[in-house]
């Protein structure tokens, strides 16, 4: 963005003044060359760039293309590191830029040669030295201290005290069933509908056979209307006729005030006990199977 706004707020010069610096023309192989590109912007001119190599020299490196401000515009710079793996004359070619051109540059890369006087010699062997006490003191000390950790460990599992080990209780599992009988158990004690309590009695009796519906049959029935259980009742093939009747009595009691006389509320209690039998067979047989 900062060579992009200088481009456009500062005078261009048709003519370069294009400078390329090399610090050596001679290398051995793989050593590195610095090079430098540096030039007056030039309006319509695209400042030198390359990629992998500089023509037949390969790029290590190159940085990004710095602009600085001077008394002649917009100066654009670029930094490179080239080298060359084999000997030989290399040629870092000639380009135009606006109206200069360069030349191209030799750069020379030389193998090291070995003078007639040069004998070559076999590798040395790596000299043995007896090994010190300083040099086996730490290896010996951590043997000891290995020595005595297995000691102790050996002393602690012969003589440590055997847990008592107590036994998990395994949580009682309370069937769908029991809760349900256990609940009608309850209220048939608590004797509402002989108190004129009938509305609590049948709201009672509702939520337990709706409750065990749910979780002791797998059945929708709760917060739903009574026909919409007993359909889904009949589609498991349950007989409904004494429990519809139930529900429906229990309905108009909690939202008709409905006062159901004494035989119907023994008869109530009596139903909801015997649905909850006679399903919950079924239930533990299937659950067997």
């Amino acid at each position: 963005m900062k060579q992009l706004l200088f481009l456009l707020l500062t005078p261009l010069y048709l003519f370069g003044q294009l400078n390329l610096k090399i610090d050596t023309d001679t290398i051995l192989i793989g050593d590195q060359i610095k090079l430098s590109f540096e030039c007056n912007a030039i309006e319509g001119e695209l400042f030198p760039n390359f990629n992998d190599s500089i023509g037949p020299l390969e790029i290590l490196t190159k940085s990004n293309i710095d602009s600085i401000t001077s008394d002649s515009g917009l100066i654009l710079r670029q930094n490179y590191t080239i080298t060359a793996w084999d000997s030989g004359i290399y040629y870092i070619p000639s380009f135009k830029y606006g109206n200069e051109f360069k030349d191209s540059i030799p750069i020379y890369v030389n193998t090291i040669e070995l003078s007639q006087n040069d004998e070559l010699k076999d590798i040395k062997a790596p000299i043995h030295t007896p090994i010190t006490f300083v040099e086996a003191g730490p290896y010996i000390l951590g043997f000891i201290i290995l020595l005595i950790a297995i000691f102790l460990i050996r002393y602690w599992l012969k003589n440590r005290t055997k847990k008592e080990i107590i036994p998990i209780k395994k949580e009682e599992i309370i069937l769908p069933h029991e809760i349900a009988l256990n609940k009608l158990e309850i209220l048939n004690a608590q004797k509402l509908w002989q108190n004129g309590k009938v509305k609590e009695y049948y709201t009672t009796i509702s939520e337990v056979i709706r409750t065990y519906i749910e979780e002791g049959i797998g059945t929708p029935a709760m917060e739903i209307p009574t026909k919409e259980t007993i359909d889904h009742l009949h589609q498991q093939k349950i007989e409904t006729n004494k429990l519809e009747e139930l529900l429906m009595r229990s309905d108009l009691a909690k939202f008709a005030k409905s006062q159901p006389i004494e035989i119907e509320n023994k008869e109530s209690y009596k139903v909801a006990i015997d649905f909850i039998n006679s399903t919950a067979k079924s239930v533990n047989e299937n659950d067997v199977e």
